[in-house]
């Protein structure tokens, strides 16, 4: 039977979410980021730019260990699990308070963990999506695996599930399961994660303001239960949205860092006298995606002529950094369950005219027939009207995708070369980008990639397939891959669920499911008044261990 958390209102009405404005004291670490973040509720949000900033200040049960995708304690201290894999019980660390000065236990754990999950709790809002919880766990309600959340004492959590799931320990590691305070939830309502609001976790930055397209400012946690190892007091995540002005504003000491400087000036900084490079390693992938509710891209003929069109080396050449390679699946090479066997695409624009005219196209085309959808998003054959053949570009540079408006003239001059004459066109910033295609209305090709969250294939296969079909993945179905990857998830025992991974891999690539484009390293620039900085492949870096000189 399920208990919602009982809030004391005073105490609620007492301690205040937001701080007020403070200038930065101490030592402060300024970040130069892409754009706007979307949310500070890390439970709600799927973009790194958010999630740079909750990390420093929300935990998980568990956290990656510095460079690594290692789970190890976290606000958790230890754990054990049943035979059969179905029962995880954690012992919790105690005396940890919450930003908000309410004490952390089991029921909070337990009140976050039912918030996610059930549809009908009082604060799973519907003016949010709890995208990553639905995605990793198989789905709310009665479709979780997490079957019951149950504080068995005060400082401990026990978890059923219905079937075993392989990457629990990864999952539960991930920045979107961070425990936030029930009391500061409760407080702000729909707006807990908003720029009036910000965050109330347990981590070592509490949250300070948001100015939304300028700033935020997080400050050192001086009750915070764990080693700060750094000197950081302030944070500062300035808004710059071009490389270039981040790297002059790094020479001017604006910024102490930045991520993903523009290829050609990695050499000055790496050169410079004050300024060097730390590289991320790979663990992400830039894709393009299709829309399965336009008619024409429904034809395998027709995605096969569209992905032979596009040269990737030529793409990875021109905008990526060194050591950046040409991607054929999903999964990048540095981790398990990546299929070696699966072959290049080769660039062959005569072969993709051919096909083109094999599909009906001998000309080519510049519009497209926008399909129905029914109450299950299934697409329907309902002709419901036509556009114009659209490629969307991202707003933002991201790790895996460093122009997002270069890559896409690039990829509509190789389109046009085979008769498909798209039009480029960008959805606002990036948070209404992310809307878009949630819910799916990036109807034509559209950019995106992903960054891995915890080590496991599934994060990359099973986030994205194992449902379907959804509005957020173009209305893709599959249902031999959606079982697979189920299948997969279900397993404990690696070396059983990494040919589940390379046969998914071998389907989505014979279907051209989507067109893989690359994985790259991701370059980190620093002042070199800057030290101990962690880069992680998962890019969960935490801040706290940072030094300013």
């Amino acid at each position: 039977m399920r208990k919602w958390f009982v809030l004391v209102i005073v105490l609620a009405l007492l301690v205040p979410l937001a701080p007020a404005s403070v200038t930065a004291q101490g030592n402060t670490f300024t970040f130069g980021e892409f754009g706007n973040a979307v949310a500070l509720d890390p439970a709600i949000v799927t973009d790194g730019i958010s999630f740079r900033v909750t990390v420093q200040g929300c935990e998980p049960l568990l956290q990656f260990a510095d460079e690594t995708t290692i789970p190890r304690p976290g606000l958790a201290e230890s754990w054990t699990a049943s035979d059969d894999g179905l029962v995880w019980t954690f012992k919790l660390r105690e005396g940890i308070m919450f930003h908000d000065g309410t004490p952390f236990n089991a029921d909070a754990v337990v009140y976050n963990f039912e918030r996610w999950r059930f549809t009908d709790h009082p604060t799973h809002f519907p003016e949010v999506v709890f995208e990553y919880y639905s995605s990793m766990w198989n789905g709310f309600d009665d479709d979780s695996i997490i079957t019951n959340v149950e504080a068995t004492s005060e400082y401990e959590v026990t978890f059923t599930l219905s079937e075993p799931n392989g990457g629990m320990l990864n999952t539960l590691a991930m920045p979107m399961f961070a425990i936030s305070s029930p009391a500061a939830i409760e407080a702000a309502g729909a707006a807990y994660g908003t720029p009036s609001v910000g965050y109330s976790c347990t981590g070592p930055y509490k949250f300070v303001e948001w100015i939304s397209d300028d700033h935020i400012t997080l400050t050192r946690n001086e009750d915070y239960w764990d080693e700060i190892s750094g000197n950081v007091d302030t944070i500062i995540y300035r808004v710059i949205p071009n490389a270039a002005a981040r790297f002059a504003a790094l020479q001017a000491g604006e910024i102490d860092a930045f991520e993903q400087p523009n290829v050609e000036d990695l050499p000055a900084i790496e050169s410079g006298d004050n300024t060097y490079v730390l590289m991320r390693p790979p663990l992400n992938v830039f894709y393009l995606a299709f829309s399965y509710r336009i008619k024409e891209l429904r034809d395998p003929l027709v995605r096969e002529a569209i992905s032979l069109a596009i040269n990737r080396q030529e793409i990875v050449d021109a905008f990526y950094p060194p050591g950046a390679v040409v991607a054929t699946t999903m999964i990048p090479p540095s981790l398990w369950g990546y299929n070696p066997d699966v072959p290049a695409v080769p660039y062959d624009p005569d072969l993709a005219m051919e096909l083109l005219a094999e599909a009906g196209y001998p000309d080519g085309f510049s519009e497209v027939t926008l399909l129905g959808v029914d109450e299950n998003n299934n697409v329907t054959d309902e002709e419901v009207g036509t556009i114009p053949f659209t490629l969307y570009f991202m707003p933002v540079q991201r790790p895996y995708n460093p122009d997002g408006l270069g890559i896409g003239e690039a990829m509509a001059s190789y389109l046009a070369a085979i008769g498909l004459d798209v039009t480029l066109d960008q959805v606002g910033d990036w948070s209404a980008y992310l809307a878009a295609r949630s819910n799916g209305e990036l109807t034509g090709l559209y950019q995106l990639g992903w960054t891995g969250d915890n080590g496991d294939p599934d994060n990359f296969l099973g986030y994205f397939y194992l449902n379907q079909p959804v509005p957020q993945e173009g209305y893709y179905q599959n249902e031999e891959v959606s079982q697979l990857l189920r299948q997969a998830r279900s397993m404990t025992e690696q070396s059983e669920r990494e040919p589940v991974y390379q046969q998914v891999d071998q389907i989505m690539h014979d279907e051209v499911a989507r067109l893989y484009i690359a994985h790259s390293g991701v370059p980190l620039a620093f002042s070199n008044r800057v030290s101990g900085y962690i880069p992680n492949p998962l890019a969960t870096e935490h801040f706290k261990y940072v030094s300013v000189g």
